[in-house]
């Protein structure tokens, strides 16, 4: 089969390698379309590094062609699948206790980890999430970011009609807006990119807010009786936005850090703020199973509309020109689509 293989630092190959087969508990899934996130970004450009060579991909979704004998879910070739490309091991304290996202063993060397830029893959049976036919691949492979968005805004503990300031608008701001809105919140947006303003606006944002010409704390205290909002969550990258999460929120709010950093920036609070104000911070990594299965039926029902977040699906031979506009602000989500998809 062909995928692309990360070789080092900007060095993308698409290469021949063996086709997996399935064995035990295993299903071998026809790739069909895969988003090309953040992390992929970072390994790309060597941010990040978890080893080389590495197919990498996370964000997938395709068709089964082949199950291993040992399968006991109701799932046979033809079937249309989102994919959990993260493993668990399923044996250490985080996974017994229902804390999976937090597994010690997601990306030891002897596991196998991420390959959503291969044409087929072997998964085990659990990571694989049946999906309807009215669901399209390059939607369903949003199931991933969507659900560690769903993991974030119960971390913030996000209740029916709460305030909640979203910072940073780029495509996991957006699927946390609807999301919340969902959850019956009334949602603020702040970003100083206007056009992505204007997409959160029409994703049904309460109120956008420009901080970079606009009193973000001024506006937000001016809509909720002087208060701030109950909760905010960051999902920019921005010293300036973390900043501005902390004074936005209410007495008694919730702060939660969704976006990593590529640095180690200082928390922009004291400890007597947290202590008279009672503020909460949290941080939200990845999702569990049960994150992931929600969000693959908030798609299945419609209550999240993807479609306008995917900017351009790219083949093989444009994958290195594709993560390289997924790096640049014009674009959401940019998907690597397969022959056929």
């Amino acid at each position: 089969m062909k995928a692309a293989v990360l070789t080092g630092p900007e060095k993308i190959e698409i290469q021949d390698v063996a086709t997996p087969e399935p064995s035990g508990s295993e299903l071998l899934v026809k790739l069909k379309c895969c988003g090309i996130c953040t992390l992929e970004q970072r390994l790309f450009t060597g941010a990040v590094r978890i080893r080389y060579p590495l197919i990498p991909g996370h964000e997938a979704s395709g068709e089964v062609v082949k199950v291993g004998p040992d399968v006991l879910a109701d799932i046979k070739p033809g079937a249309r699948v989102a994919l959990d490309l993260v493993e668990r091991c399923g044996e250490c304290y985080y996974c017994r206790t229902g804390q999976s996202n937090m597994c010690v063993n997601r990306f030891k060397r002897d596991e196998k980890v991420l390959g959503g830029f291969g044409e087929y893959i072997a998964v085990n049976a659990t990571q694989a999430f049946l999906i309807p036919d009215a669901l399209s691949f390059a939607e369903a492979a949003f199931s991933e970011p969507l659900s560690c968005c769903i993991r974030s805004l119960k971390k913030v503990g996000l209740h029916l009609a709460e305030d909640l300031l979203i910072v940073g608008a780029g495509p996991m701001g957006q699927m946390h807006l609807q999301i919340a809105l969902c959850m019956g919140a009334r949602v603020f947006v702040s970003d100083p990119d206007r056009a992505r303003l204007a997409m959160a606006g029409k994703m049904g944002a309460f109120l956008t807010v420009d901080p970079s010409n606009e009193n973000l704390v001024a506006i937000l205290k001016e809509h909720t009786d002087g208060r701030g909002v109950d909760a905010c969550v960051v999902t920019s990258i921005a010293h300036a936005a973390l900043a501005g999460a902390f004074e936005s929120v209410r007495k008694n709010g919730r702060v939660n850090i969704y976006t990593s950093y590529t640095d180690k920036p200082p928390l922009p609070v004291d400890a007597n703020t947290l202590h008279r104000t009672e503020l909460t911070v949290t941080g939200s990594e990845g999702r569990t199973e049960e994150d992931f299965l929600q969000a693959v039926r908030l798609l299945s029902f419609g209550k999240v509309d993807v479609k306008p977040l995917i900017s351009a699906t790219v083949g093989f031979p444009r994958l290195e020109t594709g993560i390289r506009a997924a790096m640049t602000s014009d674009t959401y989500r940019v998907l690597l689509e397969h022959e056929g998809a």
